[in-house]
């Protein structure tokens, strides 16, 4: 398919925020809580795209079903192309249902790239996994992955399963990441990765800083990248005025990833960083990105934002730099 390479942003001068923050936001202003109507969220994503901000920024974020709406604004994609999406699947609640929609869904894509060429790319797909394979064993992971496969290869589709955080976590996360880290290894036409949910609407939606840990140290022990979404439009930890109850913060996150790539912390340090809500205990230079006494030098951090902690899915890209503004990085 003759669709050409997204060119990044130029991020500023190599440094530990930077490297932190490169390509950080997947845009999703469809979604609540801003739940904006596609004629003003898309716009937004271009005039992001334009800002001095734009290092950021990573890909639009749309729902399959709404790939077709794109038609009527093509004035705006092709001002600045190209647009690069990431595409929420449809999903099942089994295998084959999974399979079907999956099947539907690149045929979708397909048409959608094929009707604005050289405009747009969407390289990555965020879907839930069925059900059916919370617990499952290697073997059916692996030929569900190859049924996946079969069906993305061609569009070079990233695939992140979104996988609940609860208490089977622990039990649930290492076979199925092991797995996908064993199917990655070996095809290069497609690889998967785990999503995980970090916020929603209401109190029970918002993850334990446990639970976060959990995941993230999974996805590190067994080689898989990550993406986040929901819940995470301020850099550090805080209680919501709304709901009451404390939300992460993407410093605390991605910080704390690459702390725990780089001192190979254990669930209790990472808890530790996931919690902490004062922002001057994280600190930036030229050279490392530090929370406490720990510090990761910035070729690290970048290396664990290219390789495990990849970008996470905010419905506001004002709030995050605003916020960075207010702390005086930005």
């Amino acid at each position: 398919m003759d669709v050409p390479e997204s060119h990044p942003p130029e991020v500023p001068a190599a440094g530990g925020l930077q490297a932190l923050l490169a390509q950080i936001v997947d845009y999703a202003g469809l979604f609540p809580p801003a739940g904006l109507p596609l004629d003003e969220a898309l716009p937004n994503y271009a005039r992001y795209r334009r800002s001095p901000d734009a290092w950021m920024l990573a890909r639009f974020v749309i729902p399959r079903g709404r790939l077709e709406d794109l038609a009527a604004h093509r004035d705006v994609i092709a001002s600045d192309p190209p647009f690069v999406f990431s595409v929420l699947g449809t999903g099942g609640d089994d295998d084959d249902a999974f399979l079907d929609a999956l099947t539907d869904d690149v045929a979708t894509i397909e048409a959608f790239h094929a009707e604005h060429r050289g405009l747009v790319r969407a390289d990555v797909m965020e879907v839930r996994l069925p059900p059916s394979l919370l617990g499952a064993g290697a073997d059916d992971v692996t030929a569900f992955l190859e049924a996946v496969d079969e069906r993305v290869a061609d569009l070079g589709l990233t695939v992140f399963f979104e996988v609940p955080l609860d208490d089977d976590l622990r039990t649930t996360a290492p076979p199925l990441l092991h797995a996908m880290a064993a199917f990655n290894r070996v095809r290069d036409d497609v690889s998967v990765g785990f999503k995980m949910r970090t916020g929603g609407l209401d109190p029970d939606a918002i993850p334990s800083a446990e639970h976060v840990a959990a995941a993230v140290l999974a996805c590190r022990d067994a080689g898989v990248a990550f993406k986040a979404t929901a819940g995470l439009h301020h850099p550090v930890r805080h209680v919501d005025e709304t709901l009451g109850v404390p939300m992460h913060g993407f410093f605390n996150l991605f910080g704390g990833a690459a702390l725990a790539v780089v001192h190979d912390l254990d669930a209790a340090a990472l808890v530790a960083i996931l919690e902490d809500d004062d922002p001057d205990h994280f600190r930036f230079t030229g050279y490392d990105v530090a929370w406490q006494d720990l510090s990761a030098p910035a070729d690290a951090v970048a290396r664990t934002r290219e390789t495990l902690a990849t970008s996470f899915g905010s419905c506001s890209f004002d709030e995050p730099r605003d916020d960075l503004r207010t702390l005086g990085l930005l």
